[in-house]
């Protein structure tokens, strides 16, 4: 019985032996120190303060910003370090009205097959980091796929809180029919638009299933249309979708699951609707005429979304508008002036949006929006705008928000380390980010260096 003992005593020994030498290298890989990078001798914009801090040092660890200080501030051996040489280092910005699967025209979008459009999204998602924006919000499209591949480092392209299908009315901006196919309602079939794109839904049973539907697939919050649009052939610009109790369905499917109701939407009474549904998130509105319609704004907490580059285009665009397009837009052009003038009178959060889409002409347009934002705001201003306001707006899907490990546009000790390198200061000349191409000098997004020419 001793002998026994004695044995099982060795065995005990050598089998606790063999896991102390599989463990150990694992505990010694866990152990192994994060990736660190010193940016040095930068002017930081921090996306909110109407200066910069100069002769800064930022240290990023991992995909987080760690520590901001000045010349006293070291790394660890391994880290990478960077001399600015002066230049200002600022947040990625955030677009948050864009729409990276209409990448082509809407005739040849829902004509070809799903994996022609889908590659050539990779494609323009790349394109779009390299413009120097490291998050988006897609206001609507079927981009849940290409979300995932990003998160999961497959593919390289900005962060992207997917709207996914839009939602609206029979009649609606998001009613793809021909003038001549039936009504939804007397068929089962459904084209490739009315399955994968846009979801047509009446009355508020409906809006709220669908709404449940599109939170299903992974949107971070919902789209719906309370309004025309210049670039759907049926719908009046003047005409107001959905009604209150459609809207309060969808706020209230959206706020079960911790998020918010985005709408496309131009004049005041749909706004006005859209606001008592408990929408946060007004995007367009480039034909408000009453001032009742921000201070409704402010009041309740939502965001102004608006667009100056697409109605206040340059005449390379108008070139390739359709006629009827054109033609139909023009009180949207007339109506912005005031609508932006208004805004900034009453004070509401104002987020940056492009809404740039339709081909890779068109998406490469999109730093326009920065120029043409500059009858009515300042450089500072629209920087703001475009970083830690609409980084803002995107906060509001609280648990849905799939970036939960630090803030977004922000240059602080937390933040994620989404950042610009700019050649010049931005603060003054708005022109070094619109000029993407020779301004940025390098592009950081959580972490990892996408384009460094320094």
């Amino acid at each position: 019985m001793t002998c026994f003992k004695n044995l099982a005593s060795v065995c005990l020994v050598v089998c606790l032996s063999m896991v102390a030498v599989f463990i150990t290298p694992i505990s010694a890989a866990e152990q192994k120190p994060k990736p660190q990078t010193l940016f040095t001798n930068c002017n930081v914009f921090d996306g909110k303060a109407d200066k910069l801090a100069t002769k800064r040092r930022v240290l990023v660890e991992g995909n987080l910003i760690k520590t901001i200080g000045d010349k006293d501030l070291k790394a660890a051996g391994h880290a990478t370090v960077i001399d600015c040489g002066g230049r200002t280092l600022m947040p990625g910005m955030i677009d948050g009205h864009a729409h990276l699967a209409i990448v082509l025209p809407p005739n040849v979008l829902f004509n070809s097959h799903w994996a022609y459009s889908g590659a050539i999204m990779t494609v323009e998602a790349k394109k779009m980091l390299l413009r120097g924006f490291t998050t988006i919000r897609d206001a609507g499209g079927p981009v849940y796929g290409l979300a995932k591949a990003i998160n999961e480092g497959l593919i390289p392209g900005p962060r992207i809180y997917p709207s996914g299908h839009f939602i609206g009315q029979t009649s609606g901006h998001g009613d793809f029919r021909g003038y001549n196919d039936g009504p939804l309602r007397d068929r089962d079939y459904r084209s490739f638009a009315e399955r994968e794109w846009s979801f047509v839904a009446d009355g508020a049973d409906d809006v709220r299933a669908y709404s449940r539907e599109v939170l299903r697939l992974g949107a971070t919050q919902l789209k719906l249309h309370a309004g025309g649009g210049a670039a759907s052939p049926y719908d009046p610009l003047d005409g107001t979708q959905y009604s209150l109790e459609e809207f309060r369905a969808a706020v209230g499917a959206a706020e079960d699951w911790g998020t918010y109701v985005m709408v496309h939407a131009y004049h005041d009474r749909s706004i006005m609707r859209a606001l008592e549904a408990g929408v946060k998130s007004i995007d367009h509105g480039a034909m408000i005429a009453n001032d009742e319609t921000f201070i409704k704004m402010k009041e309740v907490g939502a965001i102004f979304n608006p667009q100056a580059f697409i109605f206040s285009p340059p005449e390379e665009m108008v070139a390739q508008a359709p006629a009827a397009t054109y033609a139909k837009g023009a009180p949207l052009r007339e109506g912005l002036p005031r609508s932006m003038e208004l805004a900034k009178k009453h004070g509401v959060k104002i987020a940056f949006g492009v809404d740039s889409f339709g081909d890779s002409t068109q998406l490469s347009w999109q730093n326009l929006e920065l120029r043409h934002r500059l009858p009515w705001f300042t450089p500072v201003e629209i920087l703001v705008q475009a970083t830690s306001n609409t980084a803002d707006l995107l906060a509001l899907s609280g648990p849905r928000n799939p970036y939960k490990d630090g803030p977004l546009g922000v240059i602080k000790e937390g933040a994620y380390a989404d950042i610009l390198l700019v050649d010049g200061n931005p603060l003054e000349d708005i022109e070094v980010l619109v000029n993407h191409q020779e301004g940025i000098d390098l592009i950081m997004k959580d972490g990892k260096i996408y384009k460094n020419t320094l």
